[in-house]
């Protein structure tokens, strides 16, 4: 039997899709459909607030270092300058991380399938990686099943 996904929740394979331990042939889906709605998941709103601290360091830094400058405090603003580098070295990476978690978990995805005209939902996760991954999985096992389906026509 093919398995074109599985983890601890759910499993796509060629016979069907099971979840939480109850299983549902594809013969038996009658339709798949996506939703999803907004979520400010912790590490959405962490990574929010890392961006924003940075941006607040980087002005007050940037104001602190135009107004040094004026009265001529050369070691002063060579100080400030070193802290903005070594800010921007810490924040680099934890601003990239923090981007990368407002992408991949910012929203609350849902997969559901209609099996004898009930909707059964099928996933709802935050990882925007494993929700493509199972809605491809899926998609290649109900287009799998529906082409052995089909009468082959050999000329």
């Amino acid at each position: 039997m093919r398995i074109y996904y599985q983890d601890a929740d759910i499993t796509v394979a060629a016979s069907g899709v099971e979840v939480h331990g109850r299983a549902y042939p594809l013969g038996q889906i009658e339709e798949a459909w996506r939703g999803g709605r907004r979520t400010a998941g912790r590490k959405a709103l962490l990574a929010w607030a890392i961006l924003l601290v940075a941006i607040v360091v980087e002005g007050a830094v940037w104001w602190t270092t135009r107004w040094i400058w004026a009265g001529r405090g050369l070691l002063l603003v060579a100080a400030i300058l070193l802290v903005r580098v070594i800010a921007h070295l810490a924040a680099g990476s934890s601003g990239l991380q923090a981007m990368e978690d407002i992408r991949r978990y910012g929203r609350r995805q849902e997969l559901w399938i209609s099996v004898a005209r009930a909707p059964v939902r099928v996933l709802s996760t935050d990882d925007a990686i494993r929700y493509g991954q199972v809605c491809r999985a899926l998609t290649r096992a109900l287009d799998d099943y529906d082409d052995a389906q089909q009468p082959q026509n050999h000329y």
